[in-house]
């Protein structure tokens, strides 16, 4: 092998290198943000059955809760487990 073919596949490794590092911060983060992903969907998730089973709320009530849910995961769920629980009957609990 020719000296100009060894240097081309040295300078081809080390020119790889970042890219490698960069995927592998970018695979953490992916992998981090589908975990939080998952976290907020299960908690959305026991947010609409705690609505649609345990809540005084009427039929129309539980529509806008759940559409607010739905379309605004993180803020919907936070507005619902500060404002939407007070009319959950607690004697049940």
């Amino acid at each position: 092998m020719e000296l100009s073919g060894v240097l081309m596949i040295f300078f081809l490794g080390i020119s790889l290198i970042p890219s490698v590092e960069a995927n592998m911060g970018s695979l953490v983060l992916s992998t981090l943000g589908g975990i939080c992903g998952l976290i907020i969907l299960v908690l959305d998730v026991v947010a609409i059955f705690e609505l649609l089973t345990q809540s005084n709320h009427d039929c129309c009530g539980k529509l806008v809760w759940t559409l607010i849910i739905f379309f605004f995961p993180i803020g919907g769920l936070i507005l619902y487990w500060c404002f939407g629980r007070s009319n959950i009957d607690h004697e049940s609990i």
